[in-house]
């Protein structure tokens, strides 16, 4: 059996009247006996393309699962009812205390992230921002460094997440 399963595939029992007996698609969840029915919804993040003056953009070097290890911008989950540039600003205070300044959207990707199991569907957010001070403070949980580089220079295979690759080719697009 896959580790990681959409949630189409877990769904074996209603989670309102606890039967066994659904339909699962991969977008809804309906059961027979109560007629209850879910939606598979795309959950949604909002990440930072952080670029100083000088050209460079801040990277993370992640400190947990998934992609432990490799290079991603900072960012994560919008919260329900939040709007998604307040929580690009919670975020990129938590993971690496920085206030930024002239947030713009800039491009949005869909994504799978594995996580306990579960394959979440993502809609990934991405925004252009600049830093409105220097100094960082990682919040160690989250990133285990951050780096200012050059985006020409870093390379894809790199990157944690498909999304983030996709944004970074279209930004190194755009430079050329």
């Amino acid at each position: 059996m896959n580790d990681f399963l959409p949630a189409h595939e877990r769904f074996h029992f209603c989670p309102q009247c606890g039967k066994q007996g659904g339909t699962a698609t991969e977008r809804t969840f309906s059961c027979e006996h109560c007629r209850f029915y879910l939606h598979f919804n795309a959950t949604v993040s909002a990440s930072a393309l952080v670029i100083r003056s000088d050209g460079k953009m801040l990277f993370i070097r992640r400190a947990r699962q998934p992609a432990q290890g490799m290079l991603a911008v900072p960012g994560g989950f919008v919260d329900p009812w939040e709007r998604a540039e307040i929580a690009l600003v919670r975020e990129l205070q938590e993971e690496v205390s920085l206030a930024v300044h002239h947030v713009e959207f800039f491009c949005s990707s869909p994504n799978n992230y594995h996580y306990k199991g579960l394959v979440y569907p993502v809609c990934d957010l991405f925004f252009l921002a600049h830093p409105s001070q220097d100094a960082l403070l990682l919040a160690k949980d989250e990133a285990s460094e951050a780096l200012w580089l050059d985006p020409k220079d870093v390379e894809l295979d790199e990157i944690a997440f498909p999304s983030m690759r996709t944004a970074l080719t279209i930004y190194q697009e755009g430079l050329s």
